[in-house]
């Protein structure tokens, strides 16, 4: 069986969708997961989002893992993210339901983001702005973007916001969170 490369649950989450929106990377080498990450509570909540898609017509969406400390889905699923994309945005129940994962962190995310990296993260939000997403805040000292709550939470992953993603995601390869 070949093994994908999956999706941590609090990224799907990251503007309501998450994919990994712009994420290219898991963590790192060596990275380990952290106190506040939940694996049981984040496979509980996986596992009822995939019940909701089978039962809003996805009928082969797998049940979750935890695998190295990621909420993964097994199997050669086509296009995985793109249907939990429209699932979220179809589907405010499945929704509800992922967004109960934003509590649980990133397993693989230091507490305390580096000088290096919150430069990066300033960059990011920059240039999101720059490229159309008006109000992207700028990350607090944890390196989490103040999204919550916002217009841009609601927007999710629209097509100006994934153009924008595009754009900026070569001034900080590593997960991004939300708060």
């Amino acid at each position: 069986m070949t093994r994908r490369p999956f999706v941590v649950i609090a990224l799907l989450a990251v503007l309501a969708g998450g994919a990994s929106a712009c994420s290219s990377g898991s963590g790192g080498p060596g990275a380990s997961p952290s106190a506040s990450f939940d694996s049981e509570r984040a496979l509980s909540i996986g596992r009822r989002f995939a019940q909701c898609a089978r039962d809003h017509g996805y009928p082969a969406f797998p049940d979750p893992v935890v695998q190295d400390g990621n909420l993964a889905w097994p199997g050669e699923v086509p296009d995985l993210k793109d249907q939990i994309r429209t699932i979220m945005e179809q589907q405010p129940e499945c929704k509800a339901i992922m967004d109960e994962s934003m509590s649980l962190g990133d397993p693989h995310r230091d507490t305390t983001p580096s000088a290096q990296d919150m430069e990066k993260l300033r960059a990011f939000a920059k240039c999101m702005r720059d490229q159309g997403i008006e109000g992207f805040p700028d990350p607090k000292p944890d390196g989490t973007f103040p999204l919550v709550g916002t217009p841009l939470e609601q927007e999710g992953k629209s097509e100006r916001v994934l153009t924008a993603i595009d754009a900026c995601k070569h001034l900080y390869d590593k997960k991004i969170a939300i708060s």
